[in-house]
């Protein structure tokens, strides 16, 4: 994997259990991102760069484990016209680089050992891992790279 593309974390969930676990490395699959009143949900999520890396963050029994790393394949102005209708219509087609092991939750990185910043789950946009929380506490995005290269 090419750290170098690691560019975003994204917060997903699923009600039901953990979000895309059915979702193997080299697996595609579209991934979500919840329509809101917000009207810049579609305009950020088609502007995601192709390529880039994203990170999944997700809430289970009470805390966040990161459980994916996937790679959007397509441009946004690919991924457009497929969008659909209701709460979930926005989505990007990705690949699956990295999956935890779900059937072992205690190995599962959380979060906030991992990534050790705080930053809100209240939506679905994914954020830039050089953000002001994020580079507070490891200084450089190389620094926070290079501690992501052990855990994935």
């Amino acid at each position: 994997m090419d750290f170098t593309r690691l560019k975003y974390i994204k917060n997903v969930n699923d009600d039901d259990g953990w979000a895309y676990s059915d979702c193997l490395v080299a697996s595609y699959f579209r991934l979500n991102f919840k329509r809101s009143d917000a009207q810049d949900v579609l305009a950020h999520a088609l502007s995601l760069p192709k390529e880039s890396l994203i990170i999944l963050s997700q809430s289970y029994h009470g805390e966040r484990y990161l459980t994916h790393v996937v790679e959007l394949v397509n441009e946004g102005s690919e991924d457009e016209p497929q969008q659909e209708e209701g709460i979930w219509g926005i989505f990007r087609w990705v690949k699956v680089h990295w999956v935890a092991d779900f059937a072992c939750p205690d190995n599962i990185p959380l979060d906030k050992d991992v990534m050790k910043a705080h930053r809100g789950w209240r939506d679905t946009k994914a954020k830039l891992l050089t953000s002001p929380s994020l580079m507070s506490e490891w200084g450089t995005i190389n620094n926070l790279r290079d501690a992501l290269t052990r855990v994935f």
